[in-house]
């Protein structure tokens, strides 16, 4: 099962992100909030808008309701981001992967707040993925992923919360093996991918894998 999440943050080239939504193979797309903003102009119909709807233009939320797209409205005063909302609502769908687009630009203490949500995401048992039209973003928790692109690919390694032990990086420019990051240096910025993937490797300890497009 693999989500959709659609964001009210920056998408500048709609037919990028467009062609990915619609070639994704989603079995659900949920827009938190204004993220139908963005649905619209993409014209893509949602299967779920959740959130207190108060960055929602008012003709778009007619639309949608022709449309038969389920709305989920939660007060504005609450405890939960309306993203966080969505995340629950796919892990409710039995959700395996989700991506989240629209999730970076604009404010950056909403962009912070998205990032970290890929570990929240993580320690769910879901695999998340952030989708801009310059960047990938992945994370691992305590195990190896590998990461697809082309020979030339500029790819960072940060660690997050804590230092990052055993870090082990293959198929990159500047491997590592078994190797403890350091929260508070940027050691892991701008390696190169020297194969069609690449390998990373923690042992323990969280990091954020960035893919440049």
């Amino acid at each position: 099962m693999k989500i959709c999440i659609l964001l009210n943050g920056e998408i500048k080239d709609y037919d990028y992100i467009n062609n990915i939504v619609t070639t994704g193979s989603y079995d659900y797309i949920i827009c938190s909030d204004g993220g139908a903003n963005h649905a619209y102009n993409m014209n893509i119909v949602p299967n779920y808008i959740i959130g207190d709807l108060d960055s929602v233009n008012e003709n778009i939320i007619k639309y949608y309701n022709s449309k038969e797209v389920k709305f989920k409205k939660f007060p504005t005063k609450k405890d939960e981001t309306d993203t966080e909302l969505c995340i629950e609502l796919s892990d409710k769908l039995k959700a395996k992967e989700i991506h989240l687009m629209g999730a970076l630009g604009g404010r950056i203490d909403h962009t912070i707040a998205n990032v970290n949500l890929l570990y929240y995401i993580r320690k769910r048992g879901i695999i998340p993925k952030i989708v801009s039209e310059k960047e990938e973003i992945y994370i691992a928790i305590d195990e190896e992923i590998t990461i697809d692109g082309e020979i030339g690919d500029i790819i960072s390694i940060l660690p997050i919360k804590n230092d990052a032990k055993g870090v082990t990086l293959k198929n990159l420019e500047y491997p590592l093996e078994n190797y403890d990051m350091k929260f508070s240096r940027p050691l892991g910025i701008s390696n190169v991918m020297t194969d069609i993937n690449c390998n990373i490797k923690v042992k323990e300890g969280s990091i954020i894998i960035i893919k440049n497009i």
